[in-house]
């Protein structure tokens, strides 16, 4: 059992895994956690929250190219099954489309149990090159167990920050979500928790650039559930 690295990045240490302890997790995993938090460092700036699958497109979000690779990882009916919290106004916003498509893509490949990026052209179409520094290492952190769908998360507001530039203002549950493939239990107790997603335009697609936790508080009522 890995435990959840979610892949988040803290705000104070881009980069970092954030909706879990990186124990509890292998040897290996935590070798990985510590070079993503090395790295994180040097980077600048990151982000500290893991990636879903994207959904489908609302009205208004036409200017958004969404994924079309399909993963090595994504195999599998997708029930696209809701519950909990509104939609929300905002998620028809492109940047909405695109940090979802991020989640459901990144539970796809740890359920795959795939962290290759070669095999997971889905998953990086969603990132920037920056992000994928960040992202592709914590994925790795995060196989072990099994999501039931992409992290439920809830979209707060949404700033316009430059042409190409969006920042959104969500609400995570960042732990106790993973469940222990053998027994189907989570495995560690829910927590929910406010984060700062980045998203930029390039060329015709919006993409991931950084998702930080910024130490807010959020609750179940403030997430959509999404499961496979």
């Amino acid at each position: 059992m890995q435990g959840e690295a979610f892949v988040l990045r803290n705000s104070a240490v881009r980069g970092s895994a954030v909706g879990g302890s990186a124990v509890g997790g292998s040897a290996a995993a935590a070798a990985v956690l510590a070079a993503v938090l090395g790295c994180a460092a040097c980077s600048g700036g990151a982000s500290d929250v893991a990636p879903p699958a994207a959904p489908v497109p609302a009205a208004g979000a036409a200017d958004v190219a969404a994924p079309t690779a399909s993963t090595g990882a994504s195999t599998g009916a997708s029930t696209g099954a809701s519950t909990g919290a509104s939609t929300g106004v905002h998620d028809g916003d492109p940047a909405a489309v695109a940090v979802r498509a991020y989640l459901r893509e990144q539970a796809l490949a740890v359920n795959a149990g795939v962290a290759d990026p070669a095999q997971l052209p889905a998953f990086t179409a969603t990132l920037t090159q920056a992000a994928q520094q960040w992202a592709l290492p914590l994925l790795a952190a995060n196989l072990g167990d099994r999501m039931p769908g992409p992290y439920p998360l809830g979209v707060r507001t949404s700033t316009r920050e430059g042409e190409d530039r969006v920042a959104l203002q969500v609400c995570l549950q960042d732990r106790g979500w993973q469940v222990d493939r053998a027994s189907g239990q989570p495995v560690n107790a829910a927590r929910f928790a406010t984060a700062r997603a980045v998203v930029v335009r390039q060329g015709e697609r919006w993409l991931v650039d950084d998702l930080v936790t910024d130490g807010g508080e959020c609750s179940a009522a403030d997430v959509v559930v999404e499961r496979f």
